[in-house]
């Protein structure tokens, strides 16, 4: 019984670490303004509105701030086609406050799986400390941990980057239909100054990079963890130690 805590208590920790990479990767990218800008010079974006770059950019910089809690609605005029006027409409500012909340409840849930985490690692410690075991054993539990949740996670992301990569559309609107109870992010290009300003491929483009960030800052974890975990057998026989 002993063992099979261990054992969730690493799984837990692991999940945890998961967690919190794909949260930072999504926060890097999202509100990464450089991007933003590489993107609307490669898209031409601000004459295919009629807007000026420097509009163009005030109205990103409401929205980001917006869903980074700095604002309190998304309101901001600009000259479009000649004409002064709100940039976003109704729809989309309803479907902002939607994003905005969903945002806030992945942060949650992440603090959650991060708090839940720490505690996991503290009681696997206290273990290793109680039994008077090396710290090695600590990390043989976390490196057994990460092969079990690596497996799981290389099957759902590779099946997630598939669809992603074969039909970027269809995964892009399942993701919203999962996400939103209600059909406010459909945009009309006709109107929405908001679906001209972040077309599908602006959305491509930063998804990909989130998958590879998050990708990589969680495989070096792991690596650096079964590093650790195999340096520690050159020293010793780990099968001696346990946390029994």
């Amino acid at each position: 019984m002993k063992n099979k805590i261990n054992e969730i208590m690493g799984i837990l920790i692991a999940i945890a670490i998961m967690a919190c990479c794909l949260l930072g990767s999504i926060s890097f990218h999202a509100f990464n303004r450089n991007y933003f800008e590489s993107e609307y010079q490669r898209l031409n974006t601000a004459a295919s509105i009629g807007m000026s770059d420097e509009d163009l950019f005030e109205a990103t910089d409401v929205l980001l701030d917006y869903l980074q809690d700095e604002r309190d609605d998304i309101q901001v005029n600009a000259k479009i086609v000649g004409v002064e006027r709100e940039v976003f409409n109704e729809r989309e500012t309803a479907h902002m406050v939607d994003v905005k909340n969903l945002w806030i409840n992945v942060q949650r849930v992440v603090a959650v799986l991060a708090a839940i985490g720490v505690i996991a690692a503290i009681y696997l410690a206290s273990e290793v400390i109680r039994k008077k075991c090396e710290f090695s054993a600590l990390f043989k539990q976390l490196n057994n941990a990460f092969k079990q949740v690596s497996i799981a996670f290389v099957i759902i992301a590779a099946f997630l980057i598939g669809y992603a990569l074969i039909d970027f559309t269809s995964f892009w609107t399942a993701f919203h239909e999962l996400f939103f109870t209600n059909d406010l992010w459909l945009l009309n290009p006709a109107t929405s100054i908001m679906i001209n300003m972040f077309p599908e491929s602006f959305f491509a483009g930063m998804v990909f990079r989130i998958a590879i960030t998050f990708v990589l800052s969680y495989g070096c974890i792991v690596a650096l963890t079964h590093f650790i975990y195999k340096k520690s057998m050159k020293k010793q026989r780990l099968s001696s130690i346990s946390f029994e």
